[in-house]
């Protein structure tokens, strides 16, 4: 009984993310998105890439494409009800990219959190959660040293351009924004 409940609460949040947060709806932000959004932006002018380019832009509209600017901060459950699994957070960072980042920059302390412990942080600390983030797309645009590219797989794809377009419209919306000069 309490797992066909779970399940099917599951899936009604995942209808509603679906229709609400597949696009950016609303033309105005609330104080909280304006919040998250500079978190994500002081955070990514801190970390350039290997040619001193840093992603604030970018990395702001990939959290506005992923979760509205932190409204929806866990994604993919329905396609296993494993919260390990999912994406979690502003950013929506999985686990096994926290982990891929963490190696790659030596955080120990990162590397020895249980899955537990990783997810709570993920889900509970949003400048840890765009930390990581902005970490993967600088290893991601270095890696790749094309800018589509770098886009298309921070979501997963070589070549997503649904993704890419949908992130490039958020990009045109954060320019709009003066709360956020």
């Amino acid at each position: 009984m309490k797992k066909s409940f779970f399940s099917l609460f599951l899936r009604s949040f995942i209808i509603i993310y679906i229709f609400f947060a597949s696009s950016l709806v609303a033309s105005k932000l609330s104080p909280k998105q304006i919040e998250t959004l500079k978190i994500v932006r002081d955070i990514a002018k801190q970390y350039p890439n290997a040619s001193g380019e840093t992603f604030e832009n970018t990395a702001m509209a990939i959290c506005l494409s992923e979760t509205s600017a932190g409204v929806f901060k866990v994604g993919d459950i329905g396609k296993d009800p494993n919260i390990f699994k999912a994406s979690l957070g502003i950013m929506q960072v999985r686990l096994e990219t926290a982990r891929f980042v963490a190696q790659k920059l030596n955080l120990t302390n990162i590397v020895k959190m249980s899955d537990v412990e990783l997810a709570n942080r993920l889900l509970g600390d949003d400048k840890f959660n765009a930390y990581i983030a902005v970490h993967f797309i600088v290893w991601l645009n270095d890696y790749t040293k094309n800018y589509f590219r770098t886009v298309s797989r921070y979501n997963g794809g070589n070549h997503n351009r649904p993704y890419y377009y949908k992130v490039m419209r958020n990009m045109q919306f954060i320019k709009t924004l003066k709360e956020l000069m």
